[in-house]
């Protein structure tokens, strides 16, 4: 008989101590090493870098720059990569050939700039490269060398098993002889497991839906999904639930006896696991994402705030005030906020503008027109980039009457709404924008927010900037174009488009 995650949540706390603990006496909350494997490898690389600028200083009778800029693009190319990334087997080998690549890239580096600026002997250099690439080698052996050891003697991770089948009774049997992976599995979780406990080796504490509660109950820091005969469309959103409380993720991928591309992939005795990538906001890099934010829209409005003050005076002149023009959208989490914008219509009941959702072409002014058809009207949204209720990448916000109506008609909607809204966004770098599918704006968002990383902004805000050029540029020669048009006399004294009036 399984023990549901009900029963442990109301079990008082002498319950679980005992009769659970009764069962399998090993569990309990494991000691934490004193460096986790990414800050020991950061530690010793640093002390390596330092070692090397020290020998070199010596040899030379001096400092030199050129082999400064060596070592800390070498410590940025080598080792911080290694510090955010999780491993369930390390070998300094299998390093080795990506430490020599990225030592190399550093040297090609620090070459160059020796050449444009001097600053030190090119011999030195040389010889400082191939100092770093073997230290590096040898201490990332010593690191994963303590890290073996700190996993058999003091730092476990508590590990929940989803499934009940026969490759999750192998995970369970794998980590149960092999405490080099430093997991120590608690249980499992599974709607309808194959093997009883003791044929499974642990015990089962709930069902697929219960996976986040059982994993809050028993402090659970890793997950491992090995093919749980639960329904997918209910494991999805639960393991977006344990991403979110800090639980490391790693799945058993489908189909893994055909082989697959092994680049990113770990090996727990010969069965493959993909790590299940964390949040974007639980990443370190997402603090630089807010900080290129700030900085960039602070410059932006800067540089274009001539042009700002030109349209703002042109829509005051020809259409009066509001300048701007506030609407409420819903951003991260579902929090509304007022989304900036340059006026573009005429004034109209706020109802209308909340449930509107193509807009009456009759409304848009001859100066709206132009701003819309170039984006400009955008620009003020840098406005809420800079407090922080936008990013400048993000899925596009849209007006809470919408969002109710899209949540209730497409099952991935909501999940939309994980990351800061965006001026601009992966779904409108590929033309889904206005009147559009929503499903396909939702899966592209989605898919935005699940790989989400700082090159792939830079790439969507380069493709956005494209586009804007390209637009004005358009709306430009059109004008051009209808002005000529309109200038070019015909038979009879009439222009072009008054004869095609008449037609």
């Amino acid at each position: 008989m399984s023990i549901t995650v009900q029963e442990e949540l109301t079990s008082s706390a002498e319950q679980r101590d005992g009769s659970f603990a009764a069962w399998a006496p090993s569990i309990g909350r494991g000691k934490r090493a004193f460096l986790p494997s990414g800050e020991l490898v950061l530690a010793v690389d640093l002390w390596v870098v330092l070692a090397v600028l020290w020998a070199s200083k010596l040899a030379s009778w001096g400092f030199q720059p050129a082999v400064a800029v060596l070592s800390v693009t070498a410590l940025a190319l080598v080792a911080v990569p290694r510090t955010f990334s999780d491993h369930l087997t390390f070998s300094a080998i299998e390093d080795a050939g990506s430490i020599i690549r990225r030592v190399a890239l550093a040297y090609a580096l620090a070459s160059a700039a020796l050449a444009l600026w001097g600053g030190g002997s090119p011999l030195t250099l040389l010889a400082a490269a191939g100092c770093l690439a073997g230290g590096l080698t040898f201490g990332r052996a010593f690191s994963y060398a303590a890290e073996r050891k700190l996993r058999y003697k003091v730092s476990r991770s508590r590990t929940l098993i989803v499934g009940g089948g026969e490759v999750a009774r192998r995970v369970v049997s794998i980590l149960a002889h092999r405490e080099h992976y430093g997991l120590q599995v608690v249980g499992a979780v599974d709607d309808d497991p194959k093997f009883s406990p003791s044929e499974l080796g642990k015990p089962v504490l709930g069902g697929i839906s219960d996976l986040p509660l059982v994993v809050s109950a028993y402090s659970i820091d890793t997950v491992i999904i090995a093919f749980g005969s639960g329904d997918q469309a209910d494991l999805i959103p639960a393991i977006r639930k344990i991403l979110t409380s800090g639980a490391k993720v790693w799945v058993v991928p489908r189909f893994f006896e055909l082989g697959f591309d092994e680049s990113g992939a770990n090996h727990l005795w010969g069965l493959p696991l993909m790590r299940v990538r964390p949040p974007a906001h639980a990443r370190p890099e997402w603090a630089v994402k807010r900080l290129v934010d700030i900085t960039l829209a602070g410059l932006a409005l800067a540089v274009v705030s001539p042009v700002l003050a030109v349209i703002a005076l042109a829509i005051g002149l020809t259409s009066g005030r509001p300048i701007l023009y506030r609407q409420t959208r819903v951003g991260m989490g579902g929090k509304p906020f007022s989304l900036l914008k340059f006026r573009t219509m005429k004034r109209a009941d706020e109802g209308q503008d909340a449930t509107e959702w193509v807009a009456d072409a009759d409304r848009v002014t001859p100066l709206g027109r132009f701003l819309r058809d170039s984006s400009l009207d955008e620009i003020p949204q840098l406005i809420n980039v800079l407090r922080g209720q936008m990013s400048l990448v993000g899925p596009r916000p849209e007006r809470p009457h919408f969002v109710e109506m899209f949540t209730e008609r497409f099952s991935q909607y909501a999940t939309r709404h994980r990351l800061p809204a965006g001026v601009t966004g992966w779904a409108q770098v590929h033309g889904l924008r206005g009147d559009t599918s929503i499903e396909e704006r939702a899966m592209f968002d989605n898919h935005y927010i699940e790989n989400w990383s700082l090159a792939n902004d830079v790439k969507i805000v380069l493709r956005t900037t494209g586009s804007i050029i390209r637009n004005a540029s358009l709306v430009s020669l059109n004008t051009i174009g209808a002005e000529q048009a309109s200038e070019k006399p015909t038979e009879g004294g009439n222009d072009v488009r008054e004869r095609g009036s008449h037609v």
